[in-house]
Parts: C-alpha cells; sequence; structure tokens
C-alpha cells in the first residue's frame, strides 16, 4: 500500500481526488435525498426571490440531471462534465441555500477546481489548487474556533461525556484544539512534518467517525469524514515541493487565482463578517447561531398546515418551532445557519398568520448561546 501511495502520479492523484469527492457527495445525498427537491414539507429558501424554482417534476428532472451528470464523471471524466457539475450546483444552491453543506461545498470545490485548468501539462498547478482547499479546510477551521464559546461549550460536552478524564487534561486538550488543528493545516504543505501531518488528521477523522456511531447522530458527516481520510492520503503521502510557497504562488494565474479566493480570501473575510461561516471553513466552531420560531399568535398556531404543528414543542409554555428540528428531519441535514435564512424562514411562517401586523406573530430566539 505504501508502495502504491509513494509511486502515485499527479494524474491518479487527481482522478482519485476527484472520485472521492463525487462519492462522498453521491452517498451523502442518498442519506438526505428530500434535499435536492423542491416540493416537500420544508420550504426552500432561495437566495433571490425571483430565482426560477422548479416544481414538480422538473425539480426531479434536474436533480437526475445532476447526479447522473456526477456518475459519468466518475467513468468518463470531461472537463466540461465536471464544470456543469459545479455550475448546476451554484443554481442549485441559490433555490434552496440548505444545499450549502460544508461536506458538499467540498466537494463541488475540489471537482471546480480540478476541471479549470487544461488536462494536459497543468497536472501539477492541479494538485497544488485541490491541495489549497485541504489546507483552508483545517487551518480555518482551526482559526475560527479561537473564541470563548467554543471553549465554554466545547470543555462542557468533555465534561459530559468524558467525566472520567481528570478535568485539567480536558481543559488542556479544548484550549489546544484550535492551535492543533490550524497546524494540521500548515503542516501539510512542510516537506519534514507532512507526514506527522496526515496522521494527525487521519487520527482526527477517524476519532470523529467512532465518537458519531457512539453518540448515535450526525451520520450525514460520516461519508465526509471517511472522504477526507483518503483524500489527504492520496493527495499529500507523496507530496513534495522545493519551496513551501509553491503551492500558493507556483504557476500563479487568473484560475489558481480562483481557488485562492475561495481557500484564503474568502475565509479571510468571513471574521469580518463578509462571506458565510460554514463556506469559510468554520467547523464545530461555537459561532453558529440557531433558532427557534417562537409562535405568539394563537391564530397563526392554529392556521399552520399539519406537517408543521407536527414540529410544535414548548419553551417556558411558549409554542416554538426548531428550525433544526424540522429541517433536520425532512431534508435530513441542518438548517443553513445564517441570519438570512432564518429571517425568510420566519416570514415563511407569518405568512400565514391572519393579521395586519404579521411581524408581531412570531419571534426568533438563538437557544445554542
Amino acid at each position: 500500500m505504501m508502495q502504491y501511495l509513494n509511486t502515485l502520479s499527479d494524474t491518479q492523484k487527481i482522478k482519485w481526488t476527484q472520485n472521492l469527492a463525487i462519492l462522498g457527495f453521491l452517498v451523502t445525498a442518498i442519506y438526505a435525498p428530500e434535499l435536492w427537491i423542491n416540493t416537500k414539507d420544508f420550504p426552500t429558501i432561495p437566495l433571490f426571490e425571483n430565482i426560477y424554482t422548479p416544481s414538480n417534476p422538473f425539480d426531479l428532472i434536474l436533480a437526475g440531471i445532476f447526479f447522473g451528470l456526477m456518475i459519468i464523471q466518475i467513468f468518463k471524466p470531461k472537463k466540461i462534465i465536471g464544470l456543469s457539475i459545479s455550475f448546476l450546483y451554484i443554481y442549485l444552491c441559490f433555490v434552496d441555500q440548505n444545499r450549502l453543506q460544508p461536506y458538499f461545498y467540498q466537494s463541488i470545490l475540489t471537482v471546480l477546481f480540478i476541471n479549470i485548468f487544461p488536462s494536459q501539462g497543468r497536472e501539477r498547478t492541479i494538485v497544488f489548487a485541490v491541495s489549497l482547499l485541504f489546507f483552508a479546510t483545517y487551518f480555518w477551521s482551526g482559526i475560527h474556533k479561537l473564541n470563548a464559546i467554543f471553549y465554554e461549550q466545547w470543555l462542557g460536552a468533555l465534561l459530559k461525556h468524558f467525566s472520567f478524564v481528570p478535568k485539567q487534561l480536558l481543559q488542556a486538550f479544548t484550549y489546544a484544539v484550535p492551535y492543533i488543528e490550524a497546524l494540521l493545516g500548515i503542516c501539510l504543505f512542510i516537506n519534514k512534518t507532512r507526514k506527522l501531518a496526515i496522521l494527525g488528521i487521519v487520527g482526527m477523522h477517524a476519532t470523529i467517525v467512532v465518537m458519531l456511531f457512539y453518540l448515535g447522530y450526525g451520520f450525514n458527516v460520516v461519508p465526509w469524514n471517511l472522504q477526507n481520510i483518503l483524500s489527504v492520503i492520496v493527495l499529500f503521502w507523496s507530496y513534495q515541493t522545493k519551496n513551501t510557497l509553491d503551492t500558493f504562488f507556483k504557476n500563479f494565474n487568473y484560475k489558481k487565482t480562483i481557488a485562492i479566493t475561495f481557500t484564503i480570501l474568502l475565509p479571510f473575510s468571513n471574521l469580518f463578517g463578509y462571506w458565510d461561516h460554514l463556506l469559510s471553513f468554520s467547523f464545530f466552531t461555537s459561532k453558529l447561531n440557531y433558532y427557534y420560531i417562537e409562535l405568539n399568535n394563537d391564530d397563526l398556531k392554529e392556521k399552520l398546515p399539519q406537517h408543521i404543528k407536527d414540529y410544535y414543542r414548548t419553551v417556558d409554555d411558549k409554542t416554538v418551532i426548531y428550525a433544526n428540528e424540522w429541517a433536520g428531519d425532512i431534508n435530513r441535514v441542518l438548517f443553513y445557519p445564517e441570519k438570512r435564512c432564518i429571517l425568510y424562514l420566519e416570514k415563511y411562517i407569518q405568512n400565514f398568520a391572519d393579521i395586519e401586523n404579521k411581524e408581531e406573530s412570531t419571534k426568533l430566539v438563538v437557544y445554542n448561546k
């Protein structure tokens, strides 16, 4: 196995990495089939109000074309198919932002970075571009964890599930996590530390998979963790550079600028509020806001359809609807955690109210902070 990894050519790395990205996407999409149709018991959340949203059966046909192109790309890869997959995904996310889940986003960026360059003679540039995506995944995930809420919530979770471990060790581990994760991303590009970083990343993802099965939830991210384990090994095990900065600046052109924009510039802009958290590789950082919608009008409670009433819950004697529970049950993924999305969902619910000031019929509450 090690001999095979040591002799992998750049062409083989590109092929395997793209296939792993597509397979990870397809497996998770099979787990969450209703996410990809528009006619269901959870509303689509469009990015633009007037965008065309296909209804049945055209949404099914479009989803079939999208996944069909992915399968074709595995067996008969072509640049035009890879680019079509990328741009079709963008349209599907414009129709429903809940499709902007980080594992889907990473897979599509992988396909995009591979297919924006020519097939012949630019294999090393493609490997560099895709490598940037994995640098971003770990580096930014660590950087975004440098916040007080992460330390509080992470330590609380560790104390709850691992009470048999001394508290001092759990505290030390909690404070080390952001730095360890960021360093893993950096060390992938240093020849002397690369294999150690690979082992650290493999160990991290393997631990996450074990913990998900132990806790009994979050199975939708298992394929992504396995995908990253295999992709990091394939891409980096025999990865060699004369200079650490080669990955970022060698063969620099406008196409490589696209990769740098999505992996460095846009995630950096998130620190100032200019790019979405999940699209900036902010994973398990406790920075995200999760909401429930409080219903303050009895008439609205009665007029909502039964498929929404099924998600009524009581908090402090108030009837509420948890966006994550509703989305998770129908779409099988968490509600996309941006303020514009929950405001759209709130307005969708308010429209069932038969009162003049519909805005007063509901209230948004952040429950995870």
